[in-house]
């Protein structure tokens, strides 16, 4: 698979389910300069009624604030990628917070993301990711 033109759906999905993998290993092990590596350097990270972090240094800084203090699991599936182009993606994925106590895992809360990436240095990061809560 092609790194630096993708031109077929099945090559952009591959890419985009990787960046968003890699945001979820990276978001549960508290690797905050990772996360912000998934960035467009101008890239957006919206925690919808929370907070909002522009570029790559507020990502890292603002996800600091939400460092695991005991094991959490963000589970992403029905991942969906709604357009694409060579250079910039959309998909929208269905998430899972689990996170164990005492009592074992436990689901925290569920949600939504909308994403838009785009091809960048040979992979794809994320231009901008909302993550929203649903109750």
């Amino acid at each position: 698979m092609p790194t630096t033109s993708p031109d077929t759906e099945a090559q952009v999905a591959a890419g985009v389910q990787a960046a968003i993998a890699a945001y979820a290993q990276a978001l549960d092990t508290g690797r905050n300069d990772d996360v912000a590596a998934l960035f467009t350097p101008d890239g957006v990270a919206e925690i919808a009624g929370i907070a909002t972090f522009e570029g790559r240094d507020a990502i890292r800084e603002g996800f600091a604030a939400f460092a695991p203090t005991q094991p959490q699991l963000h589970l992403v599936a029905n991942t969906v990628v709604t357009s694409y182009t060579e250079e910039e993606a959309t998909a929208v994925s269905n998430l899972a917070f689990f996170q164990r106590g005492e009592a074992g895992w436990a689901v925290q809360m569920v949600g939504r993301y909308d994403d838009t990436l785009r091809h960048h240095e040979g992979a794809w990061k994320f231009q901008r990711r909302v993550t929203t809560f649903l109750q």
